[in-house]
């Protein structure tokens, strides 16, 4: 088995019903937010500081297979690369068009790309709001104005991520829209710091003042979000407008997508499914299935059953014990190949082998 679906409500066969039909296109979207600079909070950079740096690194890397700002690939602190090394495999193998799409980053890339007018990097959500004070709304505007302009009936986008503390960001979002996500968030430790999340997050509402959940999204969104999520939920209001289907590619972070679009009153029935790991769905410290099912059950995940168990690297077989788990459009990538382009997963571990094997040539990861 290549793949695995959770789908309560029998809607897979509906999203994918013509999607081998569809022309498949990537996007990456990239942002900072300095919420992630709170030690503890993300794993994903060799230390807090660095992690503002990871998106800008993570799509250079992902594009031209180093690094350009800085000579370091991202790694967490104990030297495990990032999920790009994952993307950047399916994509070579598919050869499919890609995007990079940025919307707050705090150092921009030296890569091609489309920048959102309002982008912006993220504040520090427990110490001053996240955006700028009306920027909320004209992210997702020049997000959906992006989704309108490149979308057509046959488009399938793949929408994958990349922004550090995007999982803390993205709880406090879905609580303040009146969703529950304490506790249900991933995390890219295997130790996921869920108190401090949790602190982080009740330091905003007392910083706030005010009462919640509130109504207003993006108001909401303004005050305790980040602008990666905002702009992802604008492209994908865009993009289906004009006929398209969307695989988020990505984990926890994507529910907080979904509960922006709900709220807002966007119809994502049969139009919008979830593309990620297995080792997010079977992550017990958090809720990927049930969170789409308090949210927007409508929407299928499907997950990729790849497993680094036998990978010749220790980097690698360190997922299998809950580090990394998800990342840069990683999961839904591995899922589309599948079942797009019909890849094995004895295909696919041989392209990240052999992508792994470069890496460690090259010097941007460690020697077992």
């Amino acid at each position: 088995m290549c793949i695995g679906v959770v789908d309560p409500l029998n809607m897979w066969h509906e999203y994918f019903s013509d999607s081998s039909d569809r022309v498949v296109q990537f996007l990456f979207f990239i942002a900072s937010t300095k919420t992630s600079t709170i030690p503890g909070i993300s794993i994903a950079g060799a230390n807090p500081e660095l992690t503002l740096y990871t998106p800008t690194l993570d799509v250079e890397y992902l594009v031209f297979g180093m690094p350009r700002t800085m000579n370091v690939i991202p790694v967490t602190p104990d030297g495990l690369p990032t999920p790009a090394l994952i993307t950047r495999a399916i994509l070579h193998l598919v050869r499919a068009p890609y995007m990079v799409v940025n919307v707050g980053a705090y150092r921009s890339p030296l890569v091609p790309a489309v920048m959102l007018p309002h982008a912006v990097v993220g504040g520090r959500i427990d110490v001053e709001n996240a955006l700028p004070e009306s920027y909320a709304e004209k992210l997702f505007d020049d997000a959906r104005k992006l989704g309108e302009m490149i979308a057509g009936e046959k488009s399938l986008f793949v929408v994958g991520e990349s922004m550090p503390g995007g999982t803390t960001t993205a709880m406090a979002i879905m609580e303040v829209l009146g969703y529950r996500a304490i506790g249900r968030v991933s995390s890219s430790s295997p130790n996921n710091p869920v108190n401090l999340k949790e602190e982080v997050f009740r330091r905003a509402v007392k910083r706030f003042g005010g009462s919640i959940p509130l109504s207003n999204v993006f108001k909401a969104v303004e005050v305790f979000g980040d602008p990666l999520h905002i702009s992802i939920a604008g492209f994908v209001a865009g993009a289906i407008e004009r006929g398209a289907k969307v695989l988020l590619a990505g984990g926890t972070q994507m529910c907080s997508v979904l509960a922006i679009l709900k709220r807002l009153g966007v119809d994502v029935r049969g139009r919008v499914a979830i593309g990620t790991t297995r080792w997010i769905v079977e992550d017990r410290g958090s809720d990927i299935a049930g969170l789409v099912r308090d949210i927007a059950p409508e929407v299928p995940i499907a997950y990729t059953m790849l497993s680094f168990g036998d990978a010749p690297y220790t980097g690698l077989r360190l997922y299998e014990s809950g580090y990394v788990k998800e990342g840069v459009g990683a999961g839904g990538a591995a899922v589309i190949a599948k079942l797009k382009w019909g890849l094995s997963l004895d295909t696919i571990k041989k392209a990240i082998y052999e992508e792994y094997r470069r890496l460690l040539g090259a010097g941007y990861v460690k020697r077992d």
